[in-house]
């Protein structure tokens, strides 16, 4: 499974090493929680809307690494800085949008995203951690 999702990466452009595996990492992560909250929801909807926090920190790794992964990080321009400007504002509009309907639609708890997001982020450092461990000297 490990196998063809790094393959999917790969041809999504994500080929940079220790950044596929983050991403490898944080994806699994978060349909574990997903699908277990899903399957769960009648008894707990914690887990669920914990996966959708985590997925959160899934979707903004994810537009980052396939931003900075495509483009020259030596050539900065004006025009460069607009266009991460104006795609990380839609981003935010995107993100603020479905958090008021997940917070305020539907009732979810405050708590379980905040940890999903926590969570997400800590997922993502222990994985580039231990990633990236044996190839320091």
């Amino acid at each position: 499974m490990m196998h063809g999702l790094d393959t999917w990466l790969w041809k999504q452009g994500i080929h940079h090493p220790a950044i596929r595996v983050v991403l490898r990492n944080e994806i699994l992560f978060a349909a574990a929680f997903l699908l277990t909250g899903a399957l769960l929801y009648a008894i707990t909807a914690w887990l669920f809307w914990f996966g959708v926090g985590v997925s959160f920190i899934v979707w903004t790794f994810w537009g980052l690494a396939r931003f900075f992964l495509r483009h020259s990080l030596g050539i900065y321009s004006s025009a460069f800085l607009r266009i991460v400007i104006v795609r990380w504002l839609v981003r935010f509009v995107i993100m603020g949008a479905l958090l008021y309907v997940a917070l305020a639609i539907c009732r979810a708890p405050v708590f379980a995203i905040a940890g999903g997001l926590l969570a997400g982020g800590m997922c993502a450092l222990l994985s580039y951690s231990f990633c990236t461990h044996g190839s320091r000297p």
